[in-house]
């Protein structure tokens, strides 16, 4: 009998340590956007910055998609309440966003004229207009997809997608406010910087994790993360530095992708839908990721590689945005095109969790 207890106990104990180890997933609560707050703004809102000093959210969006509607609109947003504290009319329709708080200019990406518009933040009225695509040019005509700052070095990272996979990859120099650079034949979607790394990280769409120098803007890896797979179509990677690792959402296949910086390889395969945008938090050690098709947002334990929650949402979670303090996140919410509803922007306490 004494052997028999001291197995019951030793089995107890084990399950114990276990459900400890694991409780974050078990108990783990799932969400609605009835459990945050909504901020309803309007047709056609996208990505999303924070600016700490203002204490403001901006939300780019481009209000129309006819031709003689070529108008943008910039939501600043007080990032406490999402009150609407003033809307900012753009010449060209406005999608994706890069904020340097410190020289107070927001990078708005003009996705069909393929520019990039720098607006002042301090009076919100705009500096001027970069043009990028060359449409007189088959071979540098392009749509601006995503835009990402490199303050260090002083330069913003552009994608262009072009027609039948001829993908450009435009440099601006920040300080001169002018095109750098372009970089051909990469198929560039979504990027991140490690500035303290000295390195650039390129997703493309044809599954590639490419490695630029941060100090001079050329290719230094080019990998095919999971080759045995040719329907993956990255569009966004967030980095882990101090892990080493990145997180990669693909538009085409399930799962988030964890991968090895350095190497390029596939180290893990987090259970998801399909996604869209990706972001790692370190204070929480957490990746929050975008599932429009599923009308979800995801919570995942970057420690274990591991879902632990879902924020179920009305219409369909797009791009993502954190607070400095890391306590807040903010999503824009995109209707269904036959919608009559407007998309919304959706505050998420991060505490609860």
């Amino acid at each position: 009998m004494k052997n028999a207890s001291a197995v019951k106990n030793k089995t107890l104990c084990a399950l114990a340590i276990c459900l400890a180890m694991h409780s974050g997933s078990l108990f783990a609560k799932d969400f609605t956007e009835k459990d945050f707050l909504v901020q309803p703004l309007g047709p056609g809102v996208y990505e999303l910055a924070y600016d700490k000093g203002q204490n403001a959210l901006y939300a780019a969006s481009a209000p129309s998609f006819d031709k003689d509607k070529t108008a943008g609109l910039v939501f600043q947003l007080a990032a406490s309440t999402l009150n609407i504290e003033h809307q900012i009319p753009t010449e060209r329709r406005t999608f994706a966003v890069a904020l340097d708080q410190e020289q107070h200019i927001l990078y708005l990406g003009n996705a069909l004229e393929g520019s990039v518009t720098l607006l002042d933040t301090r009076n919100n009225k705009v500096i001027k207009t970069i043009q990028l695509s060359d449409d007189s040019d088959p071979n540098k005509k392009a749509h601006v997809r995503e835009v990402v700052l490199d303050k260090k070095h002083q330069r913003l990272y552009v994608s262009g997608i072009g027609r039948k996979g001829k993908g450009l990859l435009w440099v601006v120099d920040t300080h001169k406010q002018a095109l750098d650079q372009t970089l051909e034949k990469l198929e560039p979607v979504g990027f991140a910087v490690d500035e303290a790394g000295d390195k650039v990280y390129v997703v493309s769409g044809a599954g590639e994790l490419i490695t630029l120098d941060g100090k001079t803007s050329q290719p230094l890896a080019r990998v095919k993360v999971d080759p045995a797979d040719p329907e993956h179509y990255f569009l966004n990677i967030a980095l882990n530095t101090a892990k080493g690792v990145g997180y990669i959402a693909d538009t085409n296949t399930k799962d988030v992708l964890v991968v090895e910086l350095d190497s390029g390889k596939l180290l893990h395969r987090v259970p998801t839908p399909n996604s869209v945008a990706v972001l790692y938090n370190a204070a929480r050690d957490e990746v929050y990721v975008t599932h429009r098709n599923d009308r979800q947002i995801s919570v995942i334990d970057a420690t274990h590689n591991r879902l632990k929650h879902t924020i179920k949402t009305a219409a369909m979670p797009n791009s993502l945005a954190l607070s400095a303090d890391a306590r807040t996140l903010y999503a824009s919410v995109k209707q269904d095109e036959k919608a009559k509803n407007a998309d919304y922007v959706l505050k998420i306490d991060l505490t609860q969790f």
